[in-house]
């Protein structure tokens, strides 16, 4: 008896994989919705036409693509691994963790759904969890880079997995740390593009390591590798903001806005060093800026709120905070940001109930101790004020702003001239500081 003939290959179907493959997604795309057209929700052919709407930045379009070929085959990795891909793209880091964390279980060994795992864990803050993740998968390259001939090929993949490790101990306030692994990075980086990228967290975590000298060279080397990288003039900017040269971050953080307009995070960097010019108004428009594009950050939300504080709209601060904090009821920034609208109201009970609220979540934030230590001075407990104010100045020794608000405290219990030597020493240390001048001039002084 004859074997039945193999079906002939979809013509189209061919066509538009060697379109895809040569990067020509608009050319592969009609071929395979026209092969799709005759043979139903194939998921292979729903997957190639989905990687062609991914590809020309149609992200919604693909992940819906990508839904029907998983209804088809639910135990392929790949599909849930670009729906995780999707997820992320469109900023749903906690739905591409768990993608990512179902390919992984169907398939062990796929590296690259690991990284995109650590990267969505680096998105949603949980850098303790992304470097776990990270530290693992560099020790299994290392063994495979050792094991194999080709080993070397492995490179360029480790030289990513450190430098996304790097970053997450940066994250985690571990300076040194990040230093070594940047470093080990930068050495497997070779000519790789990515070198530039590591100069830049590099750069980061030297300016966390107060050695701001270093981290200037740094980022100026990274930029000589990439200058017309947005990500690096934001860096930049940061660096030089956070080495106390605020006018000189905002040119830089400008490049970085007008290579890409909607790099958030420049804008709240620029927020930052504008404030600290003086330019609170600009401030105040880059951060409606950057809750335009992402008007859940409650990051962005904080700072606002100070800026309309120190422009003396204090109830517009507690507006955009009120909201805010029915999202996220234990963010302590936005409780003392609240608390601070709320003295400056003369709402002293209000702001009281807030700053314990906030204590409680953290009783080693200075700020909270501080602010929590005034609103009982204005409340005539100063007494009760005194021990926070100390204990907020020494987490913070010779902050001018916590020398000041003791010294006040100091003067509503009546101990004049040691609180009148804590004021000379706050204007010594800071003389424009508006939180020093303030607490003279309610003083009379």
């Amino acid at each position: 008896m004859a074997q039945s003939p193999l079906p002939a290959p979809d013509p189209d179907l061919q066509t538009g994989l060697q379109f895809l493959r040569a990067g020509w997604f608009d050319r592969a795309e009609p071929l395979f919705r026209s092969a799709l057209a005759r043979h139903g929700d194939r998921p292979d052919i729903l997957h190639f036409l989905a990687a062609c709407h991914f590809q020309r930045g149609a992200i919604a379009e693909a992940e819906g693509l990508w839904r029907r070929a998983l209804a088809r085959d639910p135990n392929e990795p790949m599909l849930h691994y670009n729906l995780g891909m999707a997820a992320q793209k469109l900023g749903r880091h906690d739905e591409a963790t768990r993608r990512f964390r179902d390919t992984i279980r169907r398939a062990p060994g796929h590296i690259e759904a690991r990284l995109a795992l650590s990267a969505s864990l680096l998105e949603l803050g949980r850098f303790a969890a992304a470097e776990r993740e990270l530290a693992e998968i560099a020790g299994n390259l290392d063994q495979a880079m050792t094991a194999s001939a080709e080993g070397a090929q492995l490179r360029p993949l480790q030289a990513r997995t450190r430098n996304m490790r790097g970053y997450a101990l940066y994250r985690m306030q571990k300076s040194l740390e990040a230093l070594e692994e940047l470093d080990a990075a930068w050495t497997l980086a070779d000519d790789d593009p990515r070198r530039a990228q590591i100069k830049g967290d590099r750069a980061l975590a030297l300016i966390l390591a107060a050695r701001r000298e270093e981290a200037q060279l740094d980022i100026e080397e990274a930029l000589r590798l990439q200058p017309e990288n947005a990500n690096l003039h934001h860096i930049k900017g940061f660096v030089l903001f956070h080495s106390g040269q605020a006018a000189a971050a905002i040119p830089p953080l400008q490049q970085a806005l007008k290579l890409d307009p909607g790099f958030q995070p420049a804008l709240k960097t620029l927020a930052l060093a504008q404030a600290e010019t003086g330019a609170a108004d600009d401030a105040a428009a880059a951060l409606r800026r950057a809750l335009e594009i992402a008007p859940g950050d409650g990051e962005a939300v904080v700072q606002l709120s100070l800026v309309q504080i120190e422009r003396g709209q204090p109830q517009a601060a507690l507006d955009l905070l009120e909201s805010h904090l029915k999202r996220a009821p234990d963010d302590t920034a936005a409780l003392n940001n609240a608390a601070l609208a709320l003295l400056a109201l003369k709402r002293f009970d209000d702001a009281h109930r807030l700053l314990r609220r906030a204590q409680k979540i953290d009783d080693n934030d200075p700020l909270v101790m501080v602010n929590l230590g005034r609103a009982l001075v204005r409340l005539g407990r100063a007494a009760e004020a005194r021990p926070l104010h100390e204990r907020a100045l020494a987490a913070l020794p010779g902050d001018p702003r916590f020398l000041a608000h003791l010294g006040a405290c100091l003067f509503a219990l009546d101990e004049r001239v040691s609180g009148q030597a804590l004021l000379d020493e706050a204007l010594a240390a800071a003389p424009t500081n508006t939180d020093v001048l303030a607490v003279r001039a309610a003083l009379g002084l």
